[in-house]
């Protein structure tokens, strides 16, 4: 698997309270889409150091709403057939948004931009040179 994959986010598929009756599947697998895209924009956004130390509080809140989100959807039953099949038809999106996450993430390490916080809120560990 790939380093980034494996160690990127607490920000993927990650309330306190329990899943009501509208929380799906489907709605827990567009919530991560939806966190998924703000990470994307907020990374798209770290230009410099400034603009790295001013994105980090805001990715420590969608990592609290990851974790959230993880919650949530440990209190469902196990999915059905058909929301299986509604859930697949999303996979593009998730891995389009987590491909340019990647990207973002292997910019932000070749531009020494990776700091040791941001490191920390997206759960990426130390390189060894």
């Amino acid at each position: 698997m790939h380093r980034l994959a494996a160690a990127a986010l607490p920000l993927t598929i990650c309330s306190v309270a329990a899943a009501d009756e509208s929380t799906t599947h489907f709605t827990i697998a567009q919530e991560v889409i939806n966190l998924l895209a703000e990470t994307e924009l907020l990374l798209n956004s770290c230009r410099d150091a400034e603009s790295v130390a001013a994105a980090i509080p805001e990715l420590k809140k969608l990592g609290d709403e990851a974790q959230q989100i993880k919650a949530k959807q440990l209190t469902l039953p196990d999915s059905s057939l058909q929301e299986d099949i509604t859930i697949a038809r999303q996979v593009k999106d998730f891995q389009n948004l987590w491909s340019a996450i990647q990207s973002h993430i292997e910019r932000l390490q070749k531009d020494g931009l990776m700091s040791d916080e941001l490191r920390k809120v997206l759960c990426i560990a130390p390189t060894t040179k």
